[in-house]
């Protein structure tokens, strides 16, 4: 499978972060549901709550997309999704999680769903493989990057993400420097962008149409907006990231190969959901890190439902 061709249109600059828009040449709607479209039900594991797992279920007619880094608010603790995660209708799956909230363990069996999505501080933590030995103690390592808001922004009781972020919005729009209102709004046909934050690219994150980008992409900004306070001065000085590194960032994710649909991982990994089939994709080479999930419907080729890549180069992946 090949990422399909990627189109980086113009930047808009919010200081020290840069945002241009992506469009694909892929064709067609997936029919599949995501963000608050999405009707899944989160919940602690019936046989009794653990750290990196939850309980989800799609209530929803159409399959369910959850992301990697989409938040998973309340039970026992916040958590976020480890991987993109595809849903048949009514399928109930236990996925992978972690932690975003330390110092709490107690509370409901059940979860809310707002589809936000984790700052890229946070999410950064989870674009090293699992096989990778940095990423062995990983939930450690998430754990100080939401510690990291603790120190810029003053402590939560419990070490929580989630407060971190409900504060931020809270404030009043005098007392932050940029909100998401200040972001451009999806242009026609638009799946994607290319984040810069200070002069390099950080991330590429595509979609398979533009309905599924729509669902995510206020959430994608306003959490990276949260980053914004963790950076040094000399950065926050910086210029707009230059839109050449924005399309150069875009023709190395381009020229990625994930392999077919059907070979190379055992069939196990290929999930059925009546008509739509799916399975998890990753691809680490040089500096980039890219992951997520691949569909294949009746009488199409297969096809990226959604892919994030990453500059592991980027500061911001060192700051843990």
């Amino acid at each position: 499978m090949n990422v399909p061709q990627l189109h980086v249109g113009a930047g808009t600059v919010l200081g020290p972060l840069t945002v241009f828009p992506v469009w694909t040449g892929s064709a067609g709607e997936l029919g599949i549901s995501t963000g608050t479209h999405a009707a899944v039900a989160v919940t602690e594991l019936a046989s009794g709550p653990q750290v990196p797992r939850l309980t989800v279920t799609n209530n929803g007619p159409r399959p369910a997309l959850l992301l990697e880094g989409e938040l998973l608010e309340g039970g026992q603790q916040h958590r976020t999704c480890a991987r993109d995660v595809v849903l048949g209708p009514g399928e109930t799956r236990t996925i992978d999680t972690y932690c975003v909230e330390a110092g709490r363990w107690e509370g409901t069996h059940s979860h809310r769903r707002q589809a936000r999505r984790a700052p890229l501080n946070v999410r950064a933590e989870l674009a090293t493989s699992p096989a990778d030995p940095g990423g062995a103690n990983r939930q450690g390592r998430i754990w100080n990057r939401v510690a990291r808001f603790d120190a810029a922004r003053g402590m939560s009781a419990t070490s929580s993400l989630l407060e971190h972020m409900d504060r931020f919005t809270a404030e009043p729009r005098k007392d932050r420097r940029f909100g998401a209102d200040d972001a451009p709004a999806p242009l026609e046909g638009q799946r994607g962008v290319v984040i810069g934050l200070g002069t390099q690219p950080l991330l590429l994150e595509v979609f398979g149409t533009h309905t599924l980008f729509r669902r995510h992409y206020r959430q994608l900004v306003e959490s990276a907006l949260l980053d914004l306070e963790l950076l040094p001065p000399h950065v926050m000085a910086s210029g707009p990231m230059p839109g050449q590194r924005a399309r150069d960032f875009a023709a190395a994710v381009q020229a990625l190969e994930f392999g077919a649909f059907d070979g190379g991982l055992p069939a196990l990994e290929i999930r059925n959901h009546g008509t739509l089939r799916s399975r998890n994709i990753a691809q680490t080479i040089g500096r980039l890190a890219a992951a997520g999930v691949a569909v294949a419907l009746p009488h199409r080729e297969p096809e990226l439902a959604h892919l994030t890549a990453w500059n592991t180069h980027h500061p911001l992946m060192e700051i843990a």
